[in-house]
């Protein structure tokens, strides 16, 4: 079984309390990093390069012309990729799991969960910090200059910030539960 290999990585439909208050600690900023890192990695590795193994097999005599190219065209590849894995999982959960394991959540500055238009437009803006400068550069003079928070981040008026979640993977399995057990419950009363 693999769950203990997962325990730390998967988003729960439940979205965790946040810690607004961190918003501005630089711990936040390093955890980010972390998880980007873990995002950037499942992205690549656990998404793309089976694609890209597929496409290999499937069309050997285009992908042999290509030679040495493969590696950068994958890499053009990964940012809509990575950008489209992190609007859903932000929009849907409020972390990707590289923030679960970092103990990180986007939420709206406000404190709600962050909405459909809010992961959209900070995710879309992640090409505007790739332009002309090296996105690690952008990103953390942005962040050091500002509250924390990255071009993205003010575009779409959402803060990350540490999540509140279950420790271990059975309470937040159980949190699950009971959410959708009220959810049904709920719904069945309506009826």
């Amino acid at each position: 079984m693999i769950d203990w290999k997962l325990d730390g990585f998967v988003p729960t439909r439940r979205q965790p309390a946040p810690e607004v208050q961190t918003a501005s600690d630089r711990g936040v900023l390093l955890a980010r990093t972390g998880a980007a890192a873990i995002d950037l990695f499942v992205c690549y590795v656990l998404l793309e390069f089976p694609l890209i193994y597929v496409a290999s097999v499937l069309f050997n005599g285009p992908y042999e012309a290509l030679g040495g190219a493969v590696i950068p065209l994958s890499l053009l590849v990964l940012l809509p990729l990575y950008a489209t894995y992190s609007f859903t999982l932000e929009w849907r959960y409020g972390r990707t799991p590289g923030k679960v394991n970092r103990g990180l959540l986007v939420v709206m500055t406000d404190g709600r969960q962050c909405t459909l238009r809010a992961s959209a437009v900070r995710n879309l803006s992640r090409y505007v910090d790739l332009l002309g400068v090296p996105p690690l550069v952008v990103g953390l003079v942005v962040a050091l200059a500002t509250d924390g928070r990255r071009v993205g981040d003010h575009a779409a008026n959402t803060i990350v910030v540490r999540s509140t979640a279950p420790t271990d993977l059975e309470t937040a399995v159980a949190a699950d539960a009971d959410a959708s057990a009220a959810a049904r419950a709920s719904g069945e009363e309506k009826n």
